[in-house]
């Protein structure tokens, strides 16, 4: 699914202030496992420095046309690999103007100009110079040749003022260079919400209860979301699994706090999908004890009371499509339908805890999923990923 991968891809960066901007882009794009060369305008380089874009991309950053042992042809320009794309980020009204008239009076108008690859251009600029007819012009014609034009947002500029010209979200155009290679987005602009790994729920300042959630099940989720093209939120339990590039992460402890949390993100977005892979801790203790609980005790003894609802109270009232999630150790279809219709899901995603490969703490996963509507599947052994991109298809092709 990652079209991305082991392609090369020249990143050209031109004097825009929002040239800063490319040294996340960078890594987001060695993320996908691309390799990435940096060319850089004469008027970026007062911008953003060589040194920090050649420790990003790994790869020697090209600032001149001529360098002292100039080669014939394009070889004077030492490209360390043969492109599969060039991205043009951030573009200026300078750059989008010279590649449309065919100046090359520059290592990155001279680049443009002579190399017969995909090409994307996301403009940063001055309201007035994007609405200028010149730069219209440029537009028409570079997307007449077929190039990509990720247009620039409305915003506040660098300049305080407020209009169209402000560099387009990195998600937004990592996800037109993953059509470059023809990946296909069906998520694309959707909105997911997706928790994952467990809850802790404090006893006293060194103890809590919890379970043996990794995370790994809803990190595989948002990552093959984000690849599919949507706008991914992630509420996360504590885990040790490294964040993902590319989507918005909020971390919590408690049951309580992940309820807040997606409280309070259900108030101010809609989301088309939610995907509940938290393992929410079902009980809590009834008290909460401010200094450490001595072990003078032979027996001590803990009152639980029950954890707050999430899926059944804050979720169940949302109109996106909505996927619970159920670990059994027996009973495990009857189990799980019947959460799904108690919790107001549309969907269950059931496994097991004592099958091995496919509960807590494992790389791989075996699943069965319910819906509302009678209908079931089984998703046989697979890595956690590959599970992931299998029940993202499968329910969107369901929900069309």
């Amino acid at each position: 699914m990652n079209s991305v991968k082991n392609k090369n891809i020249l990143l050209c960066i031109t004097g825009s202030i929002a040239a800063y901007k490319a040294c996340e882009l960078i890594r987001l794009i060695r993320k996908e496992k691309a390799n990435v060369q940096v060319m850089i305008s004469e008027s970026a380089e007062k911008f953003i420095g060589i040194a920090t874009l050649a420790a990003l991309s790994n790869n020697e950053v090209l600032t001149n046309l001529f360098p002292k042992n100039p080669k014939g042809g394009m070889d004077h320009v030492n490209l360390s690999f043969e492109l599969d794309a060039i991205i043009v980020v951030p573009a200026t009204a300078n750059i989008l103007c010279k590649a449309a008239n065919g100046v090359a009076d520059e290592i990155v108008s001279t680049t443009l100009s002579i190399c017969d690859v995909p090409i994307l251009f996301a403009p940063a600029m001055n309201f007035r110079m994007w609405e200028n007819e010149g730069t219209i012009n440029a537009i028409k014609i570079l997307k007449k040749r077929s190039h990509i034009i990720v247009p620039p947002e409305e915003g506040q500029l660098a300049s305080l003022h407020t209009g169209k010209g402000r560099l387009a979200n990195l998600n937004t155009i990592m996800n037109e260079i993953r059509k470059l290679f023809n990946q296909t987005l069906f998520l694309e602009n959707k909105n997911i919400l997706i928790t994952a790994g467990p809850t802790k729920e404090p006893i006293d300042p060194v103890r809590f209860i919890s379970n043996h959630s990794s995370g790994k099940m809803g990190y595989a989720i948002a990552k093959a979301s984000k690849e599919y093209g949507a706008k991914v939120t992630l509420i996360s339990g504590p885990v040790s699994i490294p964040s993902i590039s590319g989507i918005t992460t909020i971390n919590i402890n408690s049951a309580d706090e992940m309820n807040d949390k997606i409280t309070s993100e259900l108030s101010n977005k809609k989301f088309d999908y939610i995907f509940m892979a938290a393992a929410v801790s079902d009980y809590k203790p009834m008290e909460y004890s401010n200094n450490k609980i001595k072990s003078n005790k032979d027996i001590q003894s803990i009152k639980l009371k029950k954890s707050i609802d999430i899926m059944g109270s804050t979720i169940a009232k949302h109109e996106g499509v909505k996927i619970a999630f159920s670990l059994e150790t027996e009973n495990g279809k009857k189990n799980a339908i019947n959460k799904m219709r108690s919790k107001g899901s549309d969907y269950i995603i059931l496994n097991y805890a004592n099958e091995e490969g496919a509960g807590f703490n494992e790389d791989t996963n075996h699943i069965y999923l319910f819906s509302k509507n009678g209908g079931s599947k089984e998703f046989e052994k697979n890595t956690k990923y590959k599970i992931a991109k299998q029940l993202i298809e499968y329910i969107y092709k369901n929900e069309k």
